[in-house]
């Protein structure tokens, strides 16, 4: 009797879980398009920091920059084109330094954007030796 409820319920258990597995995962990239970027929307978003009202413990645990993310990237981020300074002054400094692909890149930090996030999620940017990105994507922390 368990053994053919085992054979039973166990596929069906495995499907379920890898439905609910695949649908985090596409959904956790929604959270990174959407919306056109905007400095001013942009900069308000990352002054939580020094921010200690209830307005600002509330931003934190969302995505308020995570919908910016895909057109910053194709409008804004061009690959062997925007420099360092450009960058900084588009999004502002950078919060950290993470190490992509063994090289180390400034991260803007997003927000709690993906399901599968607990620490948060960044906007990583990468340079070449003249300043100048070679790449510029998102993490999950």
């Amino acid at each position: 009797m368990l053994k053919k409820f085992l054979l039973v319920a166990l596929p069906s258990i495995f499907a379920v879980a890898l439905v609910i597995i695949g649908l985090l995962f596409w959904s956790s990239g929604e959270a990174f398009r959407g919306a056109t970027f905007n400095k001013e929307e942009w900069a308000a978003n990352g002054e939580c920091e020094a921010n200690t009202d209830d307005s600002c413990s509330q931003q934190r645990p969302r995505c308020p920059r995570g919908e910016m993310v895909q057109d910053l990237r194709q409008n804004f981020l061009h690959n062997r084109e925007t420099s360092k300074s450009e960058v900084a002054e588009l999004i502002g400094e950078h919060d950290t330094i993470v190490v992509i692909g063994g090289e180390q890149c400034e991260a803007h930090y997003l927000g709690m954007c993906s399901a599968m996030s607990f620490d948060g999620d960044s906007l990583y940017v990468c340079y070449d030796q003249n300043d100048t990105i070679v790449r510029s994507g998102y993490i999950r922390h």
